[in-house]
């Protein structure tokens, strides 16, 4: 896939850092999650209000550099690959400056689920084109 992203802005918060001045490894993961969620939500054109029509499964994080409190990040999420039922992402997370020095690399895999029936089913045509004219792939 290419690599055009969905970029979330995120504002590191003093309570996101831990004693030793720098973003907590756990917080990580919330912004991983808001940026997928922001991402869907955008590609869907559903109100925020609404579920999604897949659910996080599996998440990983390598950490790259430190993030400190007032640091702004920006989070750029792509869709890397497709499953019969699932697809996988990336989630790159870089200072907000000329450097974007990148600070953690997360991946998420994510699979459709119907809420009404408790059930996965195939990831839809018309999900993986949306994704495609998104991030300009053939």
């Amino acid at each position: 896939m290419s690599n055009k992203a969905f970029e979330t802005p995120v504002e590191i918060r003093y309570r996101d850092t831990d004693s030793m001045g720098h973003v907590s490894s756990p917080v990580y993961y919330d912004y991983m999650q808001s940026a997928y969620l922001e991402y869907m939500h955008d590609l869907l054109e559903l109100p925020k209000s609404e579920k999604l029509p897949h659910i996080m499964v599996k998440t990983s994080c390598d950490y790259i550099s430190q993030a400190l409190y007032g640091d702004n990040l920006v989070v750029c999420s792509r869709v890397i690959s497709f499953g019969g039922k699932s697809f996988e992402m990336e989630h790159v997370m870089h200072i907000d400056d000329g450097d974007r020095r990148v600070v953690a690399n997360a991946k998420s895999v994510h699979v459709m689920f119907d809420y009404d029936k408790q059930t996965t089913y195939p990831v839809p045509d018309a999900f993986k084109e949306s994704v495609a004219a998104f991030q300009e792939t053939a």
